[in-house]
This record gives C-alpha cells, structure tokens and sequence, in this order.
C-alpha cells in the first residue's frame, strides 16, 4: 500500500502557502486559501489501498474548494469526509447537497464529482477523508445521488470506520498482507455508515462489522486484561453489545474468550519475567497483578503454555542480560 505524508513543518513560513498549494493541486485537483498574513499549519497522512484511498488531515484555518472547472478530471469518487477527534468543527458545501457542518465525532457524504468548499476555522482542526471509487462502494449503497441531503452517518459504525481509517494510516509498517480484507472491511463499514439494502446489510453487519468490533474488542483486552475484574459483561457494557455475542466471535475464530484472555495474562506473565525492570519483584506479585488470583491454576497453565515454570524463565532471563546490566 502507498504510503504518503506531507507537512508544512518541512519549509520555511514564506514557502508553506505556496507548498501547500502544490502538492494539494497535484493530490486531490483542490485550490487552497487561508486569511491573509497567515502561514498554513497542516499535517496530512495518506494511504492507498485498491479503490480506496485515506487521507488524516490536521490544519490551521483554510478554505479548500473543488471548482467547476476541476471536475472535468474524471475523479467521481464517492467520500466519507469525517470529524474523528479534537474540538472544533469545520463546514463543508457540496452542489444538490447544501451546506454541512461536522463537529467532533460527526461526518458527511461526499461527491468528488461536484463543485464544493470546505472550511476550517480552528487553529486545530482535524479531517478524515475516505475516498471510495463507484465501481466499490456504488453497488453496495443503491442510487444515494438522488438524495437532496447528505445521507446521516450511522453511530453505530462511525467510530469502527473511523478507527479503521486511522489505523491504516497513521504509520507506513511492514509490506500490508492483508491488502483484501482491509478494502472489504471499511467498504463493510461505508456501506453500514451511510444506509446499505437489506441484503447487503446482513452481509456487511457479519463481515465488516463484526470484524471491527472483534479488532476493537481484542485492542481493549490487550489493555485491559490485567485490570481488575475484565469479565465478559464488563467488555460487553463497554463495547454496546451482549455477552453472547462477544463469545460468539471468539468461537468463530476457533478460540474462546477465556482462553484468548489466559494468553494475553500468561503473556503479561513471561514478559516481565523476563525484563530486567521487573527483577526486583516477587514471582507472586507478577502473578497477582497480571490477574490470576489462584496460585496453583496458574503454575499449572504458565508450564502448560511455555514448558518452564515461572522461576526457571526468571533464571533463564538472568544468564542472557548483558554484562553491567542489572538484574
């Protein structure tokens, strides 16, 4: 996947307008203006995907305008333009749509095949634009044209989509694998955001959806699981669905919520074990605070899941650290 950044960081005050402009006219075909005696301030990360492309903007106060005239490039993309964090809004006007204004956590749809502005006005302002070609999202979401509105961004999605989004983009990373299911899931996810038919509703809710909530799931598990009590009520409050289903999705992967949990404490476990940093603690209070509450449970499956006990991998990590370096 192609990975592009950009940032006005990179050149002295007098050259950042004029940089900005070109490489956004170059980009995206778009016109660039901010108040006069000002100086851009823009942060953008940009990732490619077959179909797709993803762009996570951060900017001082700038008008961007696709003009009459810009249209004649053939982009007829379909876009997500989203608000996914920080304080302040900015206001987008789209011709046959009107004008709409996005604060935190809200979003509008897009046509790259009309006329339109957007402005920001914050001193920090963040966008995520999610660009779709027709021939991806256009099945999947019916004749959404003859709209007089910019269809609602559905809740339930939004932040899954914009989680997803945001992922893919923030850091270029090893060569992506993963190509395929990234383009299904945050098509799953467009088509959920902005009012799918029925039949492709189902389809995308078990495969996009589901997905999404699993990698959120399992994101917050990694964090969480050495926490308190991380029951599977608990996650599922936390996360808007039942218990039952929570469950259901581990099972589907071949693994149970339980024992997805057990790894990631045992993991916990080994690790610190195995870190100078933690030498200086007991075995027992490792255990304890990684979550397990029964000594001999434990022992049991720590030896089961790596074929040493706890003291033996300590030892071990003691004859391997550097010399000087404390243990």
């Amino acid at each position: 996947m192609a990975y592009i950044t950009f940032s006005t960081a990179d050149y002295p005050l007098a050259e950042r307008l004029e940089a900005s402009q070109d490489i956004y006219a170059a980009m995206a075909n778009i016109d660039v203006s901010l108040p006069r005696g000002k100086a851009p301030e823009i942060e953008t990360r940009i990732r490619l995907l077959p179909g797709i492309s993803i762009a996570l903007i951060r900017t001082s106060p700038l008008t961007v305008k696709r003009r009459s005239q810009q249209i004649q490039d053939g982009n007829d993309d379909f876009a997500l333009l989203l608000n996914p964090t920080g304080r302040t809004a900015w206001r987008s006007e789209l011709a046959g749509v009107g004008e709409v204004e996005c604060g935190p956590g809200a979003g509008c749809f897009g046509f790259n095949d009309r006329p339109g502005t957007i402005e920001f006005q914050g001193s920090q302002t963040y966008m995520l634009n999610i660009c779709f070609s027709r021939s991806l999202l256009g099945p999947l979401i019916g004749d959404i044209e003859r709209t007089s509105k910019s269809p609602r961004l559905a809740p339930e999605t939004f932040t899954h989509l914009t989680q997803c989004a945001i992922e893919l983009v923030q850091a270029p990373g090893p060569e992506d694998l993963n190509i395929l299911a990234d383009t299904n899931r945050l098509l799953d996810l467009a088509a959920l955001s902005v009012g799918a038919p029925r039949d492709i509703e189902i389809t995308a809710r078990h495969r996009g959806l589901k997905q999404a909530r699993l990698r959120a799931v399992k994101a917050d598990l990694r964090i969480s699981a050495w926490h308190g009590d991380t029951s599977l009520s608990w996650l599922a409050k936390r996360h808007g669905v039942s218990p039952g289903y929570i469950r259901a999705m581990f099972e589907q992967e071949g693994q149970s919520f339980t024992d997805y949990v057990l790894g990631l404490r045992l993991e916990r476990v080994f690790q610190c074990l195995s870190s100078a940093a933690h030498a200086h603690k007991k075995v027992a209070d490792i255990v304890y605070d990684a979550g397990f509450n029964n000594p001999s449970w434990f022992y049991r499956a720590f030896r089961r899941r790596f074929g040493l006990t706890p003291g033996e991998v300590r030892e071990l990590a003691s004859t391997q650290q550097p010399a000087g370096e404390p243990v």
